[in-house]
């Protein structure tokens, strides 16, 4: 038997009112030989004592303190990013009392708001969902491995509040995640991943508007080179990209055709299962079993 479980069951036999010498008795009965002085140690030991409540003293009216305590806990539960210098500027407008934010620090302690990690995450719209799901679970019934794929999209990101830290209950997994817009109107910036590394980063300004002939740029200035310097060539890889109209149009489809370029879409909106448009040589280089091919650009 471990000590961590015969232990555990000196404690348990304190519990149910069994006397020390007792106690000593029933170790006896499973192979443990205890002094009656050793059994009131580990007893002393085992006894949990609870903390006496954080009580501010620079909180002048105490009748105030359980409404701060519940307003604090309350602004962070609804904003677990929220600036420690304004719940302390909240509560003096509010509540007439002047803490400190290490005050404000320890208040959410003693209520169990400790600090974590922040995690970001795009939204996915709920019609987009779905293809999404059958996408994921086509490529891993045939076992497609991406060896040989360019992940590549394009997005708008902007500058403001990115905390690296928030304050949540433990355990509280959800409230980390916040939300991240996927393009909001401040910078465009369009890149690519693959097995062999990434793609050289492309910026364009606000006000660029991106329609087929600056995806095309785009490809043929940063894509073309990196498939050629990785893969050699653009028709040993495939382009993984989604449905938007830049990527799908006719210039833009006529384009990969005279270029070699082998498209593999990420989803598709317009389909139960995803499009797939690739050299079958190539794709059946990377799966366990053939896919049926939909055609060639």
């Amino acid at each position: 038997m471990s000590e961590r479980t015969w232990q555990d069951k000196v404690a348990t036999w304190s519990e149910q009112g069994f006397s020390a010498s007792e106690i000593v008795h029933k170790c006896l009965q499973i192979g443990k030989r205890l002094s009656k002085s050793r059994v009131l140690r580990l007893l002393k030991k085992k006894i949990v004592v609870e903390k006496k409540r954080y009580t501010p003293s620079t909180i002048v009216d105490k009748e105030k303190i359980d409404p701060i305590f519940k307003y604090v806990f309350d602004v962070y539960r609804e904003d677990s990013q929220k600036d420690s210098d304004d719940v302390v500027k909240e509560i003096a407008d509010q509540f007439g009392e002047k803490l400190t934010p290490n005050i404000v620090k320890r208040i959410r302690e003693a209520q169990g708001l400790g600090t974590d990690g922040v995690r970001y995450g795009h939204s996915v719209r709920l019609a987009n969902r779905a293809p999404r799901v059958a996408f994921c679970t086509h490529h891993l019934s045939v076992g497609t491995m991406f060896t040989h794929h360019v992940f590549t999209d394009e997005s708008m990101v902007q500058s403001g509040r990115r905390g690296r830290l928030c304050y949540v209950l433990k355990g509280d997994i959800e409230r980390r995640v916040k939300p991240r817009f996927k393009h909001p109107p401040q910078l465009m910036i369009w890149g690519g991943i693959s097995w062999e590394g990434a793609t050289s980063l492309v910026i364009l300004r606000k006000d660029v508007r991106v329609d087929g002939g600056v995806y095309q740029k785009m490809i043929h200035d940063v894509y073309l080179k990196f498939a050629e310097k990785k893969y050699g060539g653009c028709g040993n890889v495939a382009l993984v990209q989604d449905n938007a109209k830049c990527h799908t149009s006719q210039s833009t489809l006529a384009f990969f055709q005279r270029s070699g370029v082998q498209v593999l879409r990420a989803y598709s909106e317009t389909y139960d299962t995803p499009v797939i448009r690739h050299s079958p040589g190539l794709l059946r280089a990377q799966t366990s079993t053939p896919l049926k091919w939909s055609g060639h650009l």
